[in-house]
């Protein structure tokens, strides 16, 4: 096999960023077929996006001996479900944020894959990008001294109260979302944090916005931020304060989006490091091809996506509230 068959489980519109415009800068990548509840939407989507075949349904798409691996879009409630019939049907999975409803269905899909020789990946593409690893270089290098607290925002309006993210039955909720983005940040650059506290603003249902107070290894002090109501303060940023310096990073979930690194010295040094523009998703795309025709590794894989979805429940527990319940195919 030169090149991984991609089979799509749903119209979803992340389809057209996350994997349809990519793809075109991936070879080893070919979108070529499609299925959704609605074999209509379905269709305008293939149009769209000039995907060849459209199939009857998610089953038939599984089925087909002709797909090699299937991209899972569907609201977050439902990707456990589709996995674990990705995995029993044969198929490599690239599975959308965040993994599963919960950490006990993440589980439950890391062991289904376990010794299959498939490879099952979350779809977390802003940690495939280079600019995540070149962060980590500067602080091991001790660009801004020894870290002693960080934090990481994500905070943009989603008004449309009938949009999925706001609905708790799909796996909606700020937390889900958005926070899952700056707390797998921190979680990359500065090591494995626990969750000291958290505090949250319930509305219909949902976290509409929640603070997650983390301890990170060196006893550095960490919070996340994510909110999906308007504020004053409509942030996508971190900053990592050290013992000599500063290091802010804008547009770090989408580092082609006008992402900048600046590094502010104690000596009122300002520097600012380069950030390669190749969208994210492009490397994702490059890192799953590798790991399935070469046996590259993943980069954001099931035990990553595992450990994600363990703090997301903690914190959730921690403000107060219970975890996502996968939903029941109806």
């Amino acid at each position: 096999m030169s090149t991984v068959r991609l089979g799509v489980l749903g119209a979803a519109r992340i389809l057209h960023d996350a994997v349809a415009v990519p793809a075109a800068s991936v070879p080893e990548v070919e979108v070529t077929a499609i299925a959704a509840r609605d074999r209509a939407r379905a269709q305008e989507m293939a149009d769209a996006e000039g995907i060849p075949r459209v199939l009857d349904d998610y089953d038939a798409l599984l089925a087909d001996p002709d797909v090699d691996a299937v991209y899972v879009p569907t609201p977050a409630a439902l990707h456990g479900v589709w996995m674990l019939r990705a995995i029993a049907a044969g198929k490599h999975v690239l599975c959308e944020k965040p993994f599963t409803a919960n950490a006990a269905e993440a589980e439950d899909v890391e062991a289904a894959a376990a010794g299959t020789g498939l490879v099952v990946m979350e779809a977390f593409h802003s940690q495939h990008h280079p600019s995540w690893a070149r962060l980590r270089e500067l602080l091991a290098e001790g660009a801004i001294g020894r870290v002693t607290s960080a934090e990481a925002d994500f905070c943009v309006e989603i008004a449309d109260r009938g949009d999925i993210r706001w609905q708790e039955s799909m796996g909606g909720g700020a937390l889900m979302d958005l926070g899952v983005y700056p707390l797998r940040f921190l979680t990359h650059v500065l090591g494995a944090p626990t969750v000291r506290s958290a505090e949250a603003v319930e509305v219909d249902g949902v976290d509409a916005s929640i603070v997650v107070h983390l301890d990170l290894p060196g006893g550095v002090d960490g919070t996340v931020r994510a909110s999906m109501v308007a504020s004053e303060d409509q942030s996508v940023r971190a900053r990592i304060v050290g013992t000599t310096g500063t290091i802010t990073v804008h547009s770090p979930y989408g580092p082609q989006n006008g992402g900048r690194i600046v590094v502010e010295h104690a000596d009122g040094r300002v520097e600012e490091v380069p950030v390669d523009p190749t969208a994210s998703y492009v490397w994702m795309l490059r890192s799953f091809a590798d790991a399935v025709l070469r046996g590259g590794d993943p980069v954001s894989g099931t035990a990553q996506a595992v450990a994600a979805m363990r703090l997301v429940d903690d914190a959730y527990r921690a403000a107060g509230l219970a975890p996502r319940e996968p939903a029941p195919l109806g």
